[in-house]
């Protein structure tokens, strides 16, 4: 009941906040607007309607929430605070920055004589129209923020508002950062069509990115040092929206280079192939992709390395090799696309060869064999340089290559590729199969040859990715097998017990079923302490009322053994189990099993999820709302690069 009366409450008080800051900016308009009558009296009154009613709403709902906040620990830590303070400080702050692009934008444009209707933002605005919000959203973005430090000189402040910090941080970083590739792709592109035209246009990418750069480069240099600074706490160091951040930074990279590269190869073999070419319309033809190559390699580059140097400073564990492993995993996934993407131009441009009359100097065929070369160049070498140190790595005898096989992320590869090209498979077969049909039945297709043949192609080239990837899945079964059930036999599990009955049922077919090959054997209690072959056990497992009042027999074994011990909840009188409670019998057996296969196979033992819902919400709004418009930012950026 109380976090629904805090979204309300806050949730109100943000828009009623926003009615305010428009109010003040359309009042402010009013009064400095050459128009009395019509316009000017219209924006007035909008400006006043908006503050006769947001202040009431506003000041009815923070009043309220403020005296909750100073009364409350509970209410001034929550996280519905925290999003409610840095969430109006975003929505303060970067209308501030935007206006002022604007304002640069245009001086630049005024500078170079060109229309300002060429301006990014603020084509249809003026100086006055910028300042008076840039003044409204500081006026705002002040008491927020006097509001927000006095919160963190609370020496109370806890984790609510160290993850709605980072996070506002890191949505700093993306923003400045598009704004800085967006700059440098602009003054690129200027650079490489400088020699086209001398007219308005390519001077309109000058203005346009310089004015991007001296907003984006200083403003990311602040975010990206404030992040870099904040690594001195241990919480920063482990944050995992930190490493979505650079993986995701690391792929938007990638992505900007490998696209781009494509292009520019696409270009430089049509001009090999024949396509006349000089040199300015060769450098106007690759000026939007190596303008885009250019900056987003440097985001590869720095945020790459980056990354690797953070997961390098992890220990040496499997968290560690599995973060190194999904980085290689998603680039083979991209990789091996290209690679079949390019194989089937390739082939489809030489059945059309095979079979048609026309040459390769047809510009239609010419771009074809361009476009299909340049994706294999592309596609292949990234395929092998990620996919090859995967497939050493699941090679391996012993621990390493156990965990490289039964990796959560080369399963999903593997298991989403074959699902790719099951479906690839049935669909090309299905459609081979109709168009002969088709023929047989006395209503053949036009071009049946040249389908039928395009059809064959792709239905080869699933059949081989699958059977490969197949292989490589058997092989690693086959090598996980061999080796777990050595790891398996070599781990003992006695089971201690009062009587025979439900419960040492449910662990002996829990146990078989999650590893067949482990020893297990039952002990009861009434034959006093386990003997010295069953004292060999790497693991015991024992119900919670054994372990609360055990016989002294084996409360003495128990002081003296050295193995793991396992504790499962069952129902006892008057005790209560924080995890288990309650569970059904086969539920909790399941998972006992679960942890001694883990124990046997060396690994941590998985610790019950004590995740908050609000973060879970926390993560997946960000994932919901802050991807979308960093890739509209990103999209928008280079609609302007692209234009």
């Amino acid at each position: 009941m109380q976090t629904i009366r805090r979204i309300y409450q806050y949730l109100v008080a943000f828009i009623s906040l926003e009615v305010v800051l428009w109010g003040l900016i359309e009042l402010a308009r009013s009064a400095f607007s050459d128009e009395i009558i019509g316009g000017g009296a219209s924006q007035l009154a909008g400006g006043l309607s908006l503050l006769l009613v947001g202040i009431p709403v506003f000041l009815l709902h923070w009043i309220p929430a403020q005296r909750s906040a100073a009364n409350d620990d509970v209410e001034r830590f929550s996280r519905i605070r925290a999003l409610f303070l840095y969430g109006a400080l975003l929505s303060t702050l970067i209308p501030i920055v935007q206006n002022v692009l604007a304002l640069v934008n245009r001086l630049w444009l005024q500078i170079f004589q060109l229309p300002l209707r060429n301006a990014i933002l603020g084509s249809s605005q003026d100086w006055v129209d910028n300042l008076i919000a840039i003044v409204m959203n500081s006026l705002i973005a002040g008491y927020i923020f006097y509001v927000t430090r006095q919160q963190w000189e609370e020496p109370q402040t806890d984790q609510n508002f160290n993850e709605t910090r980072r996070l506002f941080r890191y949505i700093w970083v993306l923003y400045a950062l598009a704004m800085f590739v967006g700059g440098v792709s602009q003054v690129v592109q200027y650079i490489l069509t400088v020699g086209e035209t001398l007219g308005t246009s390519p001077q309109t990418r000058l203005a346009n990115g310089l004015a991007l750069l001296i907003i984006g480069a200083p403003l990311w240099a602040y975010a990206w040092q404030r992040v870099q600074l904040s690594l001195e706490q241990v919480d920063e160091q482990r944050s995992i929206l930190r490493l979505v951040v650079l993986y995701l930074l690391s792929l938007i990279g990638v992505g900007g280079v490998l696209i781009p590269a494509g292009v520019v190869l696409g270009a430089v073999f049509r001009s090999l192939l024949g396509e006349g070419f000089n040199t300015v319309g060769f450098l106007n033809e690759i000026s939007i992709p190596l303008s885009a190559l250019l900056p987003l390699g440097g985001v590869w580059i720095y945020y790459g390395r980056s990354l690797s140097s953070e997961i390098a400073l992890l220990p040496d564990t499997p968290r560690r090799a599995g973060l190194r492993r999904t980085y290689f995993y998603i680039l083979a996934f991209f990789g091996l696309f290209a690679l079949v993407v390019g194989l089937h131009m390739l082939l489809e441009f030489l059945i059309d060869m095979f079979i048609g009359t026309s040459t390769i100097v047809d510009d239609l065929l010419r771009n074809r064999l361009s476009a299909s070369l340049a994706t294999l160049i592309v596609g292949l070498p990234l395929w092998m340089q990620t996919w090859r140190p995967m497939v050493k790595e699941a090679a391996q005898e012993g621990e390493a290559g156990d965990h490289a096989r039964r990796s959560l992320v080369r399963k999903i590869y593997l298991y989403l590729v074959l699902f790719a090209c099951v479906i690839g498979v049935m669909v090309t077969a299905g459609g081979l199969i109709f168009e002969l049909l088709k023929a047989l039945l006395g209503d053949p297709a036009s071009d049946l040859l040249r389908q039928a043949l395009v059809l064959l192609e792709i239905l080869i080239l699933f059949s081989l990715v699958l059977v490969y990837q197949w292989n490589a899945l058997r092989a690693d079964i086959r090598l996980a097998e061999r080796s777990l059930a050595k790891l398996h036999e070599a781990f003992p599990v006695l089971v201690l017990t009062s009587e025979i009955g439900q419960f040492t049922e449910s662990m002996i077919n829990a146990l078989q079923r999650e590893a067949k090959s482990l020893p297990v054997a039952i002990h009861l209690t009434e034959n006093g302490a386990p003997d010295t072959t069953l004292s060999e056990a790497k693991a015991i497992i024992l119900p919670s009322d054994l372990s609360v009042s055990p016989p002294e027999a084996l409360r003495l074994w128990l002081k003296d053994y050295a193995g793991e011990s396992v504790v499962v909840p069952t129902p006892l009188d008057n005790w209560h189990w924080v995890y288990g409670s309650g569970r059904e019998l086969a539920r909790v057996a399941r998972q006992t099993a679960k942890i001694i296969r883990h124990m046997a196979e060396g690994e941590d033992v998985p610790a019950p999820s004590d995740t908050s819902t609000w973060r879970i919400v926390l993560y997946v709004l960000a994932g919901l709302l802050g991807l979308p418009i960093v890739f509209s930012l990103f999209g928008m950026l280079m609609s302007f690069v692209f234009d």
